[in-house]
């Protein structure tokens, strides 16, 4: 799917007026994932406001599938000339090396970053009917009941938070997978399965409802989107940390200008209050930075996840 965003704007709310000869046609950007989710609001968000401020369209490209490949792919394809930027995340930039037998791009070498865009905490959430107030709670619990719990998931994320949680915690629970996280989020509810590691927009109106009790957040601190909820890591498992991210880059080879040039105007649409506001409400919290950051960042975290997927036992496909 293929949606135009943004149109350059004329006369005196154009706002300021580019020199340089970048970008002088519509910019593609290209997103990994189908239409209407949580990362495709984001991007269209970012494009609209990019589009505005740098006086050309900026046009979201749909192309889901493959784990991301799909749309890797696509980006990858053809010339490097600033006009295809990529929307990339933890899956297409760090762990589809871990999670897939090969693949055909390495998203450290093919792609030149430009800044992260935001961070996706997970939550542990379990039935509020049951008893447990505090993952200290829940632990002892576990401990005294070894192999008697379930957690569920629906993604790689979840998966390698639920392991880190058991492993840490020194916990036999049994992982029970899910194609898509709402399926569950009913089966906590139904009381199928113990507990569920979820991104906070599938199941935070289950918590709102007093149907389900969040215990924790994955991210290593509290997160701004739930600053009432303790972190994993400070409710009795210091040194927990697993999150997911996204980032914007465009293909190796890119004029390095138009990077420092699509730097400075993401990082200055991410900073924007309701921008981020909006991110909030699909469960973002926004993580700019420099390009030299972002490249560090994801080369230590492609061996980040190499060692969680491994530890998760997760057999590459």
């Amino acid at each position: 799917m293929c949606a135009v965003i943004g149109v350059a704007a004329c006369g005196a709310a154009a706002g300021p007026v580019w020199s340089q000869a970048y970008p002088s046609k519509p910019v593609r950007i290209v997103a990994p994932f189908g239409a209407g989710g949580g990362g495709d609001t984001t991007i269209r968000l970012l494009a609209a406001q990019l589009g505005q401020a740098m006086g050309q369209q900026f046009i979201v490209d749909n192309k889901p599938g493959g784990n991301g490949v799909i749309g890797v792919q696509e980006a990858l394809r053809g010339t490097p000339d600033g006009y295809t930027l990529f929307y990339g995340s933890t899956t297409t930039l760090a762990a589809n090396a871990s999670l897939m037998k090969k693949i055909n791009y390495d998203p450290v070498k093919d792609f030149a970053p430009i800044t992260r865009v935001g961070v996706l905490p997970f939550m542990l959430v379990i039935n509020a009917d049951l008893p447990y107030t505090s993952t200290k709670e829940l632990i002892a619990f576990a401990k005294a009941n070894q192999g008697k719990l379930t957690y569920a998931s629906a993604n790689a994320t979840g998966q390698v938070s639920g392991a880190m949680f058991a492993q840490m915690a020194g916990l036999d629970m049994l992982h029970v997978p899910y194609k898509a996280s709402p399926a569950g989020v009913t089966d906590v509810l139904n009381g199928n399965v113990s507990m569920m590691f979820v991104d906070i927009p599938p199941a935070i109106g289950q918590v709102h409802a007093g149907k389900l009790r969040v215990l924790g957040v994955t991210t290593a601190r509290r997160t701004s989107l739930l600053p009432q909820v303790p972190a994993l890591a400070e409710a009795g498992l210091p040194g927990y940390e697993v999150f997911a991210w996204t980032a914007m880059c465009a293909p190796a080879g890119t004029n390095p200008e138009y990077i420092k040039l699509l730097n400075a105007e993401f990082v200055k649409v991410i900073a924007r209050p309701d921008i981020k506001e909006a991110f909030a409400k699909v469960g973002v919290e926004i993580a700019s930075s420099s390009p030299e950051e972002l490249a560090a960042f994801i080369k230590s975290e492609r061996e980040r996840w190499a060692k969680l997927i491994k530890m998760a036992r997760i057999e590459p496909e």
